[in-house]
C-alpha cells in the first residue's frame, strides 16, 4: 500500500509527496547521501554521480524515497502478485546490474538527473533480481518519478529482466494492477465533479439536492490501490492551486485521506498491520524533504546539504506539540 500525487504550484514548480504503508514497524532516517559514494546493495555496489536527501531505514545504504541534486524525486511503491523478477545470474549475463526490488530508487537518484535518464539508463543498465533483498528477500516493488521540467514516469519490472515504462500524465500513483490499468480506470469517474448537482422535477415530485459534495457522490473511498488512485487523483484535480510556499502544505492535505490507522487492515494468517508509517513531501526545486511520521504529526525538514560522507537524521518519532500562547 502507498499513494503518491504530483502537484504543481502557481509559478508552476512541480512539488511530490506519498503515504508509506507497511505490515512491520521500521526505524526510519533522514538519509543524505554525496555523489561519488560507495553505495553497497545487497547484489551489488556502484558509485553515485548525484548526491541525493531522502528517507531511509536503519542500516540500509537506500532511501525508500528522496530528491537528487538535479531535482529528481522518485519512490518505490509495493507491487504484489504482478512483479516479474529474475534470478541473479540471469542478469549478469546479460550485462546488466542486478538489483532488489526496493534498491531501484535508490539507484536512479545516484544515476540519473531526469526522468529520460531514468528511462535509458533503466531498459540498458539494470534489472530487478528475485535474490537479495533488505529483509531476507526482493520485495515486489515500482515505481514513480517526477523532475524539474514537469514530467513524470512510472517505471514498472512486470516482465522478465526488464520494464514496462510508462509517462504518467495523471501525477497519481499507488499499486497493483498495472498503471495502465489505472489510467483506463478513470474512464468510469469522468463524471466527478466539485460542483453541487442541482434539485430537478422527475415526473411531478421536486427532488431537492443532497447537499454539498454530491458531485463527488460514489467516488470510492476504501483502502484498495483501486480506490485511492481514484479518489488521490481527484482531490488533487478539484484542489486549489496554491503559491510555492503553499504546495507542501496541500501535498499533505491531500494525503491526510489516504492516512490509515493501526487496525483499519490487516494481511494473512497472523493478522500484520498494514498503516500508514509515514507521509513525505518534496520540493524539487529546492532539494528538501519534509516528513511526518505515524506517532508525531509534526512536520520535520532536511535540505539537500553538501557532505563529504553518508550522513544520517534522526526522525523524531515522539509526538510534538506547541502550547498556546496568550493573546496579547
Amino acid at each position: 500500500m502507498c499513494t503518491g500525487i504530483s502537484v504543481f504550484s502557481k509559478q508552476g514548480n512541480p512539488f511530490w509527496g506519498r503515504t508509506q504503508e507497511f505490515d512491520m514497524d521500521l526505524d526510519y532516517q533522514g538519509l543524505i547521501m554525496p555523489a561519488e559514494a560507495q553505495i553497497k546493495a545487497s547484489l551489488s555496489e556502484y558509485v553515485t554521480k548525484h548526491s541525493f536527501v531522502g528517507v531511509s531505514i536503519k542500516g540500509a545504504d537506500m532511501v525508500v524515497d528522496g530528491v537528487n541534486d538535479a531535482g529528481l524525486a522518485g519512490g518505490s511503491f509495493y507491487f504484489g502478485n504482478v512483479n516479474r523478477y529474475v534470478p541473479k545470474n540471469e542478469i549478469e549475463a546479460a550485462g546488466k546490474l542486478p538489483l532488489a526490488g526496493e534498491e531501484f530508487v535508490t539507484w536512479a537518484l545516484a544515476n540519473c538527473k531526469n526522468v529520460e535518464e531514468v528511462r535509458e539508463k533503466a531498459l540498458k543498465e539494470v534489472a530487478i533480481s528475485s535474490d537479495g533483498g533488505m529483509l531476507g528477500t526482493s520485495l515486489p516493488q515500482h515505481y514513480v518519478f517526477q523532475d524539474l521540467s514537469g514530467k513524470s514516469l512510472v517505471v514498472e519490472p512486470s516482465v522478465p529482466g526488464s520494464f514496462e515504462i510508462y509517462e504518467n500524465l495523471v501525477g497519481t500513483f499507488t499499486n497493483s494492477p498495472k498503471f495502465d490499468w489505472h489510467v483506463t480506470n478513470l474512464e468510469n469517474y469522468v463524471g466527478m465533479s466539485q460542483e453541487i448537482a442541482p434539485a430537478r422535477k422527475i415526473g411531478q415530485a421536486n427532488i431537492f439536492s443532497s447537499g454539498k459534495g454530491n458531485g463527488l457522490y460514489g467516488i470510492p473511498g476504501d483502502f484498495t490501490p483501486h480506490s485511492r488512485f481514484v479518489h488521490a487523483t481527484f482531490l488533487n484535480q478539484f484542489s486549489d492551486p496554491v503559491e510555492d510556499e503553499k504546495a507542501i502544505e496541500l501535498i499533505f492535505h491531500v494525503l491526510d485521506s489516504f492516512d490509515i490507522p493501526k487496525g483499519v487492515v490487516v494481511t494473512g494468517d497472523d493478522h500484520k498491520v498494514q498503516f500508514t508509517q509515514y507521509t513525505s513531501a518534496y520540493d524539487l526545486k529546492e532539494k528538501a524533504l519534509y516528513v511526518h511520521l505515524y506517532d508525531n504529526r509534526q512536520i520535520q525538514m532536511l535540505s539537500l546539504e553538501k557532505v563529504t560522507k553518508p550522513t544520517r537524521f534522526q526522525i523524531e518519532a515522539e509526538q510534538q506539540l506547541s502550547k498556546m500562547k496568550p493573546l496579547q
